[in-house]
């Protein structure tokens, strides 16, 4: 089985049903959250969302909720802000639904801004992952839309996505982040997450891929449901495809095998791959490869341009992939 021979398609009301947290993150519970003892913040972000999630409408006549209409998750990554983002969803109280941003940007594409806020007006509850602050045409759309459905009353957690500039760990992104939603900045409290990446990667000890020769081996020997594709022409077709196809690529695999990792001269092919270990990641499923050391695939002025975070996160999980 090779990916390149996959052509999804997405079909709109599936892609609404199936808005919910991805396989990885289903186990991500209030309780399987281990708050680091050296960075308070974690705790405090925990309980303040495990509190928001279990508000109550206030008075006998007064629809109007306590506490803030919405959340935001400020921190690097692998500190679990999406941890407690699915456990939130987890106990929230239906309607609701989980979906990344470039999940709501690409839904409200199909349908439209205005019945899209149609849409979500009838949730009770949004959980929003990764606001990408870096595009500002689309996170100006999403502004327009949350102002139109949490006037309806929705409730919305969202996670960050750090801007540029923000010293690799989202120092700033709270104020970023204010200034794109403008007037909706006052239903939403911050809460800054500081610590480590828990997967804990020296970026100077990522593991190592495999030779050709030992990858194809062990592929021949894995009885697992697969897939094999060349590096290069798997990036050739990912720009035949919207990233939110990305993940029915996989349907069906245990497993994804790529032969001959190598450095990705264009930007947007490497944009591309990062949302595809993305995906690959949240899916919970293996990955086998071949070729250059990890740290060699995003080139260094990526690594500190405007989208380190991504190539930073991106990195991260490739290494728990393979390691």
């Amino acid at each position: 089985m090779r990916l390149v021979e996959r052509h999804p398609e997405v079909d709109l009301e599936e892609l609404l049903q199936g808005f919910a947290p991805p396989p990885r993150f289903r186990g991500a519970t209030f309780l399987a959250y281990r708050p680091d003892p050296r960075y308070p913040s974690q705790a405090l972000a925990k309980e303040r969302l495990r509190r928001w999630v279990h508000d109550r409408p206030q008075g006998l006549f007064r629809r109007r909720m306590p506490g803030p209409q919405g959340i935001y998750l400020d921190g690097g990554f692998g500190v679990g802000k999406t941890h407690l983002l699915v456990a939130a969803y987890l106990e929230a109280p239906p309607p609701k639904a989980f979906l990344t941003f470039e999940e709501l940007t690409y839904t409200l594409g199909l349908m439209g801004l205005r019945e899209g806020a149609r849409r979500f007006s009838g949730l009770r509850y949004l959980f929003l992952d990764e606001f990408e602050l870096d595009d500002p045409g689309n996170a100006q759309m999403i502004t327009h839309f949350l102002a139109l459905t949490m006037e309806k009353g929705l409730r919305v957690a969202t996670t960050s996505n750090t801007p540029p500039g923000a010293l690799g760990e989202g120092r700033f992104n709270a104020e970023q982040f204010r200034h794109q939603i403008q007037s909706l900045a006052k239903r939403f409290a911050v809460e800054r997450i500081e610590g480590e990446d828990f997967r804990h990667r020296d970026p100077e000890r990522l593991p190592e891929p495999l030779s050709d020769g030992a990858l194809l081996a062990l592929y021949r020997e894995d009885p697992r449901r697969k897939s094999l594709d060349a590096f290069p022409e798997l990036l050739a077709h990912l720009r035949t495809l919207h990233p939110i196809r990305y993940r029915y690529l996989f349907r069906d695999l245990e497993v994804v095998y790529l032969q001959g990792l190598a450095p990705i001269p264009d930007q947007n092919d490497a944009l591309r791959f990062v949302h595809f270990v993305d995906q690959l990641y949240n899916l919970g499923l293996p990955l086998r490869a071949s070729g250059v050391p990890l740290r060699e695939v995003f080139p260094e002025s990526y690594r500190h341009g405007p989208f380190a975070k991504k190539y930073g996160r991106a990195l991260s999980r490739l290494a728990e992939l393979l390691g």
